[in-house]
């Protein structure tokens, strides 16, 4: 697999030794063919009817998982017209599913048989069901705080878990620590094959809208594979002359950890680190700082977006909104709910918002949620 680091330019072939760039980037595809509409396989209800057109070093995977495909519905929240992307209906119950599928399937055609990951619960349990499925040997790294429904799903897949206390960076430090000759870091924070797998959300709802982008796309964001695989995505539909203009862009945090709306309130290049300000209910996005902090930016700006943050009390009503519309989703996933009352003044009556429901409610709660 062809790969490049944004940071410094280098580019070259994808390597389980070299899990990050020499200057501690994070490796992008390099290889991905412009959007091909022939190079779709109609028959193919999953990821892979992309899978030519990944960048990646297989078109199929080596087992099917069942990822990809999930509905979208169109409801009104706050009178406004949206659309959810039931992202929670994968096989482990979360988005992740996306692109830990692409970098299973890519990490195989390696020769590897062993992974580790660092999680606060749903990147984890992704890659657990995987190694379950792929018959692989796993570590997962999750941090003492996390939900204990995540820790339990993840562990029950039967890898190993191994909780660590202190901050989310202490976690994947540790996860880092733990990679040796075989075994392969399964990051979704870094691998490329993972932001690969994430685009294939933004060519699904091209589809499904009958070869139209939305207007909007609110989404949490912590590392943000998820936010620049839709960016990626509707970028190369718009290269290929498929859409005619980019969706708003919007990344929406929890106020607790939100070093993307620091940055961007700030006018920042990069994203520095933040301390949190404390716990936050929105437990998949306490990380201090992404990896991928200028890409973020840079999508933004490209695509004349907006940054959020979200007060907890917001997050407890965001999901008991999408409850009384019949949608259960965890704590994390309502961020991007709660978003939508920030922009009803921007958002115009003939806009289509796109909101990804990214995690199933029925994974549980983080330890300090006592509503």
């Amino acid at each position: 697999m062809r790969v490049k680091c944004f940071e410094c330019g280098k580019e070259g072939d994808l390597t389980i030794e070299a899990w990050c760039c020499n200057c501690g980037g994070a490796w992008e595809p390099a290889g991905i063919p412009p959007f091909d509409l022939n190079a779709i396989k109609k028959g193919d209800s999953s990821i892979w009817r992309y899978g030519s057109i990944l960048g990646l070093d297989i078109l199929e995977p080596f087992k099917r998982m069942g990822v990809g495909w999930t509905p979208l519905v169109p409801v009104k929240i706050f009178d406004k017209n949206t659309l959810l992307k039931l992202e929670y209906l994968s096989p482990s119950g979360s988005f992740k599913d996306r692109g830990v599928n692409t970098m299973v399937n890519q990490l195989i055609s390696m020769n590897v048989n062993t992974i580790v990951e660092d999680s606060s619960g749903n990147a984890g349990a992704s890659v657990a069901a995987h190694a379950a499925r792929f018959g692989l040997n796993g570590r997962i790294f999750v941090p003492e705080y996390a939900s204990p429904g995540k820790i339990k799903q993840i562990a029950d897949y039967g890898v190993e878990v191994i909780t660590i206390q202190g901050t989310r960076r202490d976690v994947e430090k540790a996860a880092q620590a733990a990679i040796m000759p075989g075994v392969a870091y399964a990051s979704h924070a870094y691998h490329p094959a993972y932001l690969a797998g994430q685009v294939t959300a933004a060519y699904e709802c091209w589809e499904q809208l009958g070869g139209k982008a939305p207007d909007w796309i609110l989404l949490p964001v912590a590392q943000g594979g998820q936010f620049l695989g839709y960016w990626f995505g509707f970028s190369y539909l718009l290269q290929a002359g498929l859409i005619e203009k980019m969706p708003h862009m919007v990344a929406v945090q929890s106020a607790q950890v939100a070093p993307i709306f620091h940055a961007w309130r700030k006018g920042l290049g990069d994203i520095p680190g933040v301390e949190a300000l404390g716990p936050t209910l929105a437990e998949g996005v306490a990380i201090g700082k992404p990896v991928r902090g200028k890409r973020i930016l840079q999508a933004l700006r490209e695509t004349d977006g907006r940054v959020i943050a979200i007060n907890e009390t917001e997050i407890i009503d965001a999901q008991k909104l999408c409850s009384r519309l019949g949608y259960f989703i965890e704590l994390t996933s309502a961020l991007a709910v709660a978003g939508m009352k920030h922009l009803l003044d921007e958002i115009t009556e003939e806009e289509d918002i796109l909101l990804p429901l990214t995690g199933n409610g029925l994974k549980g709660v983080p330890k300090i949620y006592s509503g």
